[in-house]
């Protein structure tokens, strides 16, 4: 394995910053909780303007909502942890996709071969689109449905 792969973060660590997805799991751990309640639950002793802000960012790319309650605001998150990594997951599918198109799709198939329960859930997947009513309808036949891991 290259270093340069080594060094790579995977899955929502590799989408977010760190202290953007500490924020994360603890909004999805606790759900619905203020700036001084959020700073409380984070281990690395992050000043409270710099957790708002971080909120605050958040809000704004659609990932916590808040609302007004006395004089401060309360969040919570607009989605599931697995929502978002399936929005994630997909917007990365789409750059590789737009990037490299079939060397993408041929290095994709070489990579789920070797693992059968991977290879299976491809199949299963791929079988549920051509047997799809969408692609008869004209509707987006290239829809994923969710997996349930």
């Amino acid at each position: 394995m290259s270093s340069w792969r080594k060094t790579q973060r995977q899955g929502l660590e590799g989408h977010f910053g760190p202290l953007e997805l500490a924020i994360l799991d603890a909004m999805w751990a606790r759900g619905r909780m203020d700036v001084a309640a959020c700073v409380q639950r984070l281990d690395g002793g992050q000043a409270y303007t710099t957790v708002k802000t971080v909120m605050e960012r958040l809000v704004v790319k659609g990932l916590l909502a808040r609302e007004k309650e006395g004089r401060h605001y309360v969040y919570w998150p607009e989605q599931t942890r697995r929502e978002v990594e399936q929005s994630v997951a997909a917007e990365q599918v789409r750059r590789v996709m737009d990037g490299f198109g079939d060397l993408a799709v041929a290095n994709f198939v070489r990579t789920v071969s070797g693992d059968a329960d991977q290879l299976a859930q491809v199949r299963a997947l791929l079988a549920g689109i051509a047997d799809s009513p969408a692609e008869s309808d004209g509707e987006e036949a290239g829809r994923v449905p969710e997996t349930d891991e």
